[in-house]
Protein backbone atom coordinates (compact mmCIF):
# COMPACT_ATOMS: atom_id res chain seq x y z
CA UNK A 1 0.00 0.00 0.00
CA UNK A 2 2.81 2.42 0.95
CA UNK A 3 4.60 1.85 -2.38
CA UNK A 4 1.40 2.65 -4.27
CA UNK A 5 1.10 5.90 -2.31
CA UNK A 6 4.73 6.81 -3.09
CA UNK A 7 4.33 5.94 -6.77
CA UNK A 8 1.20 8.12 -6.93
CA UNK A 9 3.15 10.96 -5.32
CA UNK A 10 5.89 10.64 -7.96
CA UNK A 11 3.32 10.56 -10.78
CA UNK A 12 1.62 13.68 -9.36
CA UNK A 13 4.98 15.46 -9.07
CA UNK A 14 5.87 14.48 -12.63
CA UNK A 15 2.55 15.75 -13.97
CA UNK A 16 2.97 19.09 -12.19
CA UNK A 17 6.64 19.36 -13.22
CA UNK A 18 5.76 18.73 -16.87
CA UNK A 19 2.98 21.31 -16.65
CA UNK A 20 5.47 23.85 -15.29
CA UNK A 21 7.92 23.02 -18.11
CA UNK A 22 5.22 23.21 -20.74
CA UNK A 23 6.09 19.86 -22.36
CA UNK A 24 5.86 16.15 -21.54
CA UNK A 25 9.12 14.34 -20.74
CA UNK A 26 10.01 11.81 -23.44
CA UNK A 27 11.23 8.81 -21.44
CA UNK A 28 12.92 7.23 -24.46
CA UNK A 29 14.79 10.33 -25.61
CA UNK A 30 18.47 10.92 -24.96
CA UNK A 31 18.27 14.63 -25.76
CA UNK A 32 20.00 16.63 -23.05
CA UNK A 33 16.95 18.52 -21.77
CA UNK A 34 14.95 15.30 -21.31
CA UNK A 35 17.88 13.60 -19.55
CA UNK A 36 18.22 16.62 -17.26
CA UNK A 37 14.50 16.39 -16.43
CA UNK A 38 14.80 12.70 -15.51
CA UNK A 39 17.97 13.30 -13.46
CA UNK A 40 16.36 16.24 -11.60
CA UNK A 41 13.20 14.31 -10.73
CA UNK A 42 15.10 11.14 -9.80
CA UNK A 43 17.31 13.03 -7.37
CA UNK A 44 14.38 14.93 -5.88
CA UNK A 45 12.52 11.63 -5.35
CA UNK A 46 15.48 9.64 -4.04
CA UNK A 47 14.80 10.34 -0.34
CA UNK A 48 11.28 8.92 -0.76
CA UNK A 49 11.77 5.92 -2.98
CA UNK A 50 14.03 3.14 -4.26
CA UNK A 51 15.92 3.08 -7.55
CA UNK A 52 13.51 0.44 -8.83
CA UNK A 53 10.38 2.44 -8.00
CA UNK A 54 11.80 5.61 -9.57
CA UNK A 55 12.81 3.63 -12.65
CA UNK A 56 9.25 2.33 -13.03
CA UNK A 57 7.93 5.90 -13.32
CA UNK A 58 10.24 6.48 -16.32
CA UNK A 59 9.97 2.98 -17.77
CA UNK A 60 13.66 2.46 -16.96
CA UNK A 61 15.72 -0.17 -15.17
CA UNK A 62 17.05 0.64 -11.68
CA UNK A 63 20.56 0.94 -13.14
CA UNK A 64 19.46 4.00 -15.14
CA UNK A 65 18.39 5.67 -11.90
CA UNK A 66 21.72 4.76 -10.27
CA UNK A 67 23.37 6.56 -13.20
CA UNK A 68 21.04 9.57 -12.77
CA UNK A 69 22.06 9.84 -9.11
CA UNK A 70 25.76 9.71 -10.04
CA UNK A 71 25.24 12.42 -12.70
CA UNK A 72 23.61 14.86 -10.26
CA UNK A 73 26.76 16.57 -8.92
CA UNK A 74 28.47 16.95 -12.32
CA UNK A 75 25.27 18.47 -13.74
CA UNK A 76 24.99 20.84 -10.77
CA UNK A 77 28.43 22.23 -11.54
CA UNK A 78 28.14 22.29 -15.34
CA UNK A 79 24.58 23.18 -16.38
CA UNK A 80 22.71 26.25 -15.09
CA UNK A 81 19.59 24.85 -16.76
CA UNK A 82 19.88 21.70 -14.63
CA UNK A 83 20.13 23.74 -11.43
CA UNK A 84 16.81 25.41 -12.25
CA UNK A 85 15.18 22.08 -13.11
CA UNK A 86 16.42 20.46 -9.91
CA UNK A 87 15.18 23.41 -7.86
CA UNK A 88 11.72 23.05 -9.46
CA UNK A 89 11.73 19.27 -8.93
CA UNK A 90 12.64 19.70 -5.24
CA UNK A 91 10.00 22.37 -4.67
CA UNK A 92 7.22 20.41 -6.35
CA UNK A 93 8.25 17.14 -4.65
CA UNK A 94 8.29 18.81 -1.25
CA UNK A 95 4.86 20.37 -1.74
CA UNK A 96 3.21 17.24 -3.15
CA UNK A 97 4.78 14.89 -0.58
CA UNK A 98 3.61 17.16 2.23
CA UNK A 99 0.10 17.30 0.80
CA UNK A 100 0.01 13.50 0.48
CA UNK A 101 1.73 12.95 3.88
CA UNK A 102 4.61 10.99 2.31
CA UNK A 103 7.76 11.17 4.45
CA UNK A 104 11.35 10.57 3.33
CA UNK A 105 12.64 7.09 4.13
CA UNK A 106 15.52 6.63 6.52
CA UNK A 107 18.15 4.52 4.79
CA UNK A 108 20.91 2.40 6.26
CA UNK A 109 23.99 0.73 4.88
CA UNK A 110 25.26 1.45 1.37
CA UNK A 111 22.19 3.41 0.34
CA UNK A 112 21.89 7.14 0.93
CA UNK A 113 20.86 8.08 4.46
CA UNK A 114 19.79 11.34 6.05
CA UNK A 115 23.42 12.40 6.57
CA UNK A 116 24.21 11.95 2.90
CA UNK A 117 20.94 13.68 1.96
CA UNK A 118 22.04 16.65 4.07
CA UNK A 119 25.42 16.62 2.34
CA UNK A 120 23.70 16.69 -1.07
CA UNK A 121 21.53 19.62 0.06
CA UNK A 122 24.59 21.51 1.36
CA UNK A 123 26.44 20.88 -1.93
CA UNK A 124 23.38 22.06 -3.85
CA UNK A 125 23.23 25.29 -1.81
CA UNK A 126 26.97 25.85 -2.37
CA UNK A 127 26.60 25.31 -6.13
CA UNK A 128 23.57 27.61 -6.30
CA UNK A 129 25.46 30.35 -4.42
CA UNK A 130 28.39 30.02 -6.84
CA UNK A 131 26.00 30.22 -9.79
CA UNK A 132 24.29 33.26 -8.22
CA UNK A 133 27.65 34.98 -7.80
CA UNK A 134 28.51 34.35 -11.48
CA UNK A 135 25.20 35.90 -12.56
CA UNK A 136 25.71 38.88 -10.26
CA UNK A 137 29.19 39.44 -11.72
CA UNK A 138 27.85 39.18 -15.26
CA UNK A 139 25.11 41.72 -14.43
CA UNK A 140 27.62 44.01 -12.72
CA UNK A 141 25.86 43.63 -9.38
CA UNK A 142 28.81 42.07 -7.56
CA UNK A 143 32.39 43.28 -7.64
CA UNK A 144 34.78 40.53 -8.60
CA UNK A 145 37.54 39.99 -6.06
CA UNK A 146 41.02 40.49 -7.45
Amino acid sequence: MENTHIKQMMLDVRREYEHRLGYPIDDASRLQHYVQDRVALSNAWRPYSSYREIGEVFGKDHSSVVHYVKEHEPMMTSYPSYIAKYKDALEITSRVSERMAVLPKSRLGRERNLHSELQVINNTIKNLNQFKKKIEIKLGMHEEAT
